[in-house]
């Protein structure tokens, strides 16, 4: 049983190194399992080369590092989809369910996103490169209406 502190601290650490490992299915399901984002020279890990991927809370959304790098105050999850991708395992992305959009998240094309506004968006459009693997971008579905997204009216 944590009794001080220090435990308490101590015992948080060790959940954090833990979660580390989780698959993304169960991530979400206890995003306060894992640190906030730090701007701080913070070294993450993208999976690769033994350690574990790293995954972080940054304004509500879950985040996983697929570049490894030492982080910076500019580099925001939200702000660098080159090092950053947003995790949403919980939704269907239909008409029905729609998943939640976040800055920095990989869209699919032929989903629906929930935009901060309030409004559902498709996906319109995908890489041309790799069609199917979805596209990272630091904007919201309302931000690119025409380009990637169309607003759908009910």
């Amino acid at each position: 049983m944590v009794q001080t502190k220090d435990e308490a601290r101590a015992y948080r650490q060790s959940l954090e190194r833990l979660a580390l490992y989780a698959p993304e299915a169960e991530a979400v399901k206890l995003p306060s399992a894992y640190p906030q984002w730090s701007g701080e020279g913070v070294a993450y890990t993208d999976g690769s080369g033994g350690e574990p991927q790293s995954k972080v809370r940054y304004e509500g959304q879950l985040y996983k590092c697929i570049t490894a790098h030492q982080s910076q105050a500019a580099w925001t999850p939200q702000a660098v989809p080159a090092l950053w991708v947003a995790i949403d395992e919980t939704h269907a992305g239909t008409i029905d369910d729609p998943i939640p959009a976040a800055r920095g998240m990989k869209y699919y094309k032929d989903k629906y996103y929930l935009d901060p506004n309030g409004k559902t968006y498709l996906c319109i459009r995908d890489r041309d490169d790799a069609p199917g693997s979805g596209i990272a971008l630091p904007y919201l579905p309302s931000e690119l209406v025409g380009v990637y997204f169309k607003e759908v009216v009910s």
